[in-house]
C-alpha cells in the first residue's frame, strides 16, 4: 500500500548553502543511511501513512478545502538541530522558526483528518527540514545546536506527496493544493 503525506516543499536553492556546510562539517554522508534527494526536502505537515482510495479522496478533499481558506504566508529556517542523543541523533535538521501560521495550519488539518485517518489531533508539532537520518555507525559525531541568519519561505501551498522508498527521489507531489488568499494587496 502506498504511504502519503502533507508537507510544504523546500527549494534545494534556498538551503544549498547552510544544508552543504553543515553536512560537510559533520561529515554526514559517513554517519547517516539516508540523505534526502534534494527534490526530497520538505516542512512535513501530517503524515499520513497507507491510504485506502476513499480516505486518499478525502484527504484530497480536506486538504483542498483548507488550503483555499488559507492565507499565503512565510516562514524562516533558521538554525541547525536534531532529534535524539546529541552525541549521533538519529535525525539531523534544519530548524523552522516557530510560526502561528504554520502551527495553525498543522492543527487544522491533523483535526479535519482526525476522523478520516483514525488518529487524534496532537499539538506537538517540531516543523523541520531533514537533512541525515538512520545512523549507519556507532562513532560519536556531537552536533551542535545552532542558530544562523533566517532564511524566509514563502509559503504559497501545501503538497499531497506519495513515498516510493525505491527510488530517488522517493517522494513524488501527487497533487498541489494552492492557498486561496494572498496576505498583501500589492507587491
Amino acid at each position: 500500500m502506498t504511504h502519503y503525506f502533507a508537507a510544504i516543499h523546500v527549494p534545494f536553492e534556498l538551503v544549498n548553502e547552510k544544508l552543504t556546510a553543515t553536512s560537510v562539517h559533520y561529515d554526514l554522508p559517513s554517519h547517516y543511511k539516508v540523505i534526502p534527494h534534494p527534490e526530497d526536502l520538505h516542512v512535513t505537515l501530517l503524515f499520513f501513512g497507507g491510504l485506502s482510495h476513499f480516505q486518499l479522496a478525502l484527504v484530497k478533499q480536506e486538504m483542498q478545502i483548507l488550503a483555499a481558506s488559507t492565507d499565503i504566508f512565510t516562514i524562516s529556517l533558521n538554525g541547525v538541530s536534531f532529534f535524539g542523543n546529541p552525541a549521533g541523533p538519529r535525525v539531523v535538521y534544519l530548524s523552522v522558526q516557530q510560526s502561528f501560521q504554520l502551527n495553525g495550519l498543522y492543527q487544522q488539518l491533523s483535526e479535519r483528518l482526525e476522523s478520516v485517518l483514525q488518529k487524534p489531533a496532537t499539538s506537538d508539532y517540531t516543523p523541520h527540514i531533514t537533512i541525515a537520518k538512520k545512523k549507519k555507525d556507532k562513532f560519536s559525531i556531537p552536533i551542535k545546536e545552532e542558530q544562523f541568519e533566517p532564511l524566509a519561505l514563502d509559503v504559497s501551498g501545501m503538497i499531497l506527496y506519495s513515498i516510493d522508498p525505491t527510488k530517488s527521489p522517493k517522494y513524488s507531489p501527487e497533487y498541489t493544493f494552492s492557498f486561496g488568499h494572498s496576505s498583501s494587496i500589492d507587491d
